[in-house]
């Protein structure tokens, strides 16, 4: 399975210590340069800043082809990166949480998910508990969603559960 991540999702994984999710999940993880550069930035979490630079093996970092694809011109460097290397090698699933570009990444004909996904993924398989992950998203860190949301995805999980 290809899967390419942005920025964020890696950055609240790292912050929760739930970054191995990703690889019991997925096996390789892909980021782009301009990903791995806003991981090290110095206003980026002390966390990820050293999860980045000491890099575990099943993370690899690959430069994409400029290619043109609509909406990227709205997007930051990390996030328009993400999905010219989500397209540029087929991925399965690109990881991303800013609504702006999960709407372009779909619209380019990309799966995405984001933290609340792969969160909601690990609580159905077993390996978490999802309110207790979510509690501790909101309030360790900038993560931003409505209740709306929150209450769909604990809806989803209540409904796979009964299945």
């Amino acid at each position: 399975m290809t899967v390419v991540s942005d920025t964020s999702v890696l950055r609240y994984l790292v912050t929760l210590g739930q970054a191995e999710l990703l690889p019991r999940r997925f096996g390789k993880l892909l980021l782009s340069p301009e990903v791995a550069d806003e991981c090290r930035h110095a206003s980026s979490p002390a966390a990820l800043r050293s999860f980045i630079d000491s890099a575990p093996a099943w993370l690899d970092i690959e430069s994409a082809p400029l290619l043109a694809v609509p909406g990227l011109e709205r997007l930051d460097r990390g996030e328009s990166a993400a999905i010219r290397l989500a397209l540029h090698r087929k991925a399965d699933l690109l990881l991303i949480d800013e609504r702006i570009g999960r709407s372009v990444a779909a619209s380019a004909g990309l799966r995405v998910s984001g933290t609340l996904g792969v969160l909601a993924d690990a609580a159905e398989r077993g390996w978490l508990d999802f309110d207790l992950h979510v509690q501790r998203l909101l309030a360790e860190t900038n993560f931003r969603v409505s209740p709306q949301v929150i209450e769909a995805v604990r809806g989803l999980l209540q409904n796979s559960a009964t299945e």
